[in-house]
């Protein structure tokens, strides 16, 4: 439950940067879209270095707290003032202004990272078998629904509330942000355990960290179950970086819905989030984490495809797309973790080592650069199109921009991560068979009856 709750902070902070960021400095600080995106998608590839330290410094880490904890209590300490700050209308010369929420960007983006990704590595070393990670993420993601709360509707609520002073109403959503992120990352420190590394582990440290993390990465990219993960990543994440990106612009211009109706989207799909959780951890319990998530992201590719092509405009047809897009989404977010913990294993058999936050990073990274590149391309292509944030009804160019990058780009990239995972290998029954291998080679002894399996997992 306490390591559950580091995800509240998390969901909060996360869907508010995603969906409502670029909005709020385009509405109410005054950027065009395309400077807008450009900071944005600048902090997201300075979140993308930082991963790729914090994953593996928090691997080496030799504080008497453990591994991962140091690195969440200075990300609690630090993101209170950063989400304050971020969310504060400064009147400041034009350039002046583009340095202020850059920095605070990047500040935001670096300290997210240094939580985000000790959290999901610690979270494999809790949770050792197959069944134990989907549930420890299922209440993970039970918290961070309820953060998704937080930052998906109330900064509506909250701008209805202030509908005389937009500035105050980014401000306070800030504190509230802010808050969230500090208590539930702090309650997150006192109540988990973290396993200092031993002796034997701090000597066979290499001091070079740059050649450490390319050589990791190296031998992690080798891996095939590593390869399909990655395609299954990077399909998710362009598809839900447009989707989070796009979602306000596509109800108040393409659908012509203010914000009213748009809290109405964001509360129907906080429920679907709430409603599903339960079933998908059925799903991926009875089935496999990898049918779950072929399932849902396939069906949401194809509806996707549909409603683009039948009607892109109707409220009714978008309405399910966007409830079919919720399930997946929340899927993802509840079993992708669990899948790439189970890479630990396969990395330990093929490689002899156990580099849980160096694979966190890897895919949290690779999300982070897809991230950054699609808001980039989507704030380019917005302004291209003839966006004027100023007026109540867009050019036809923008309504058609927006129905493409809402609906059908996602659809198609849903349907290539679908495909990775039709062909993932691990499964209850292989991984069984991996984790028995791995203790009879620690014991000296044979393990070719579990080979059959083995070769599913670890061949070309």
């Amino acid at each position: 439950m306490g390591y559950g709750l580091g995800s509240l902070g998390m969901g909060a902070a996360y869907y508010f940067m995603s969906a409502y960021f670029v909005l709020f400095l385009t509405n109410c600080v005054g950027l065009n879209s395309t400077i807008a995106g450009t900071i944005a998608s600048v902090a997201l590839m300075v979140e993308f270095v930082a991963g790729v330290v914090v994953g593996n410094i928090s691997d080496r880490c030799t504080s008497s707290m453990g591994r991962r904890r140091p690195f969440m209590l200075a990300a609690a300490m630090v993101m209170l003032p950063v989400l304050i700050l971020i969310l504060h209308y400064v009147d400041l010369p034009y350039p002046l202004t583009v340095a202020y929420y850059l920095v605070l960007a990047i500040l935001f983006r670096m300290f997210f990272s240094t939580c985000e990704i000790p959290y999901n590595a610690l979270g494999a070393e809790i949770a050792p078998s197959y069944d134990e990670r989907t549930r420890l993420r299922t209440i993970s993601r039970v918290f961070s629904i309820a953060g998704n709360a937080i930052g998906y509707i109330m900064p509506l609520v909250i701008l209805d509330l202030f509908a005389s002073s937009q500035k105050t109403a980014w401000q306070v959503m800030g504190i509230i942000l802010g808050c969230t992120c500090f208590v539930s990352w702090m309650i997150l420190v006192m109540t988990t355990k973290d396993k200092p590394l031993d002796k034997t582990e701090k000597a066979s440290k290499k001091a070079n960290v740059v050649k450490e993390i390319f050589s990791n990465y190296l031998e992690l990219f080798k891996l095939k179950t590593m390869k399909l993960l990655i395609i299954y990543k990077a399909g998710f994440s362009c598809a839900f970086s447009l989707y989070s990106v796009g979602t306000m612009y596509f109800l108040l211009y393409s659908l012509g819905l203010d914000n009213r109706y748009s809290s109405y989207v964001y509360i129907y799909t906080i429920i679907i989030f709430a409603v599903s959780t339960p079933f998908i951890d059925r799903i991926a319990i009875l089935r496999s984490k990898a049918f779950q998530q072929m399932a849902a992201m396939g069906i949401c590719g194809i509806l996707g495809i549909i409603v683009y092509f039948a009607a892109p405009q109707s409220v009714i047809g978008c309405a399910l797309y966007i409830g079919v897009f919720a399930i997946m989404q929340t899927g993802f977010w509840q079993i992708s973790g669990s899948l790439f913990y189970d890479i630990v294993e396969v990395d330990e058999f093929v490689n002899n080592k156990r580099r849980e936050g160096d694979i966190m990073s890897l895919v949290s990274v690779l999300g982070t650069l897809i991230t950054a590149v699609m808001v980039q391309i989507f704030g380019a292509i917005l302004d291209m199109t003839g966006f004027d944030a100023s007026l109540t009804q867009q050019p036809e160019s923008v309504v058609s921009f927006l129905n493409c990058a809402y609906i059908l780009v996602p659809s198609l990239c849903l349907l290539i991560g679908a495909a990775a995972m039709k062909i993932f290998p691990i499964n209850k029954e292989t991984f069984a068979s991996l984790q028995s291998a791995l203790n009879l080679r620690k014991e000296g002894k044979s393990y070719e009856d579990y080979m059959e399996d083995l070769k599913k997992i670890v061949e070309k």
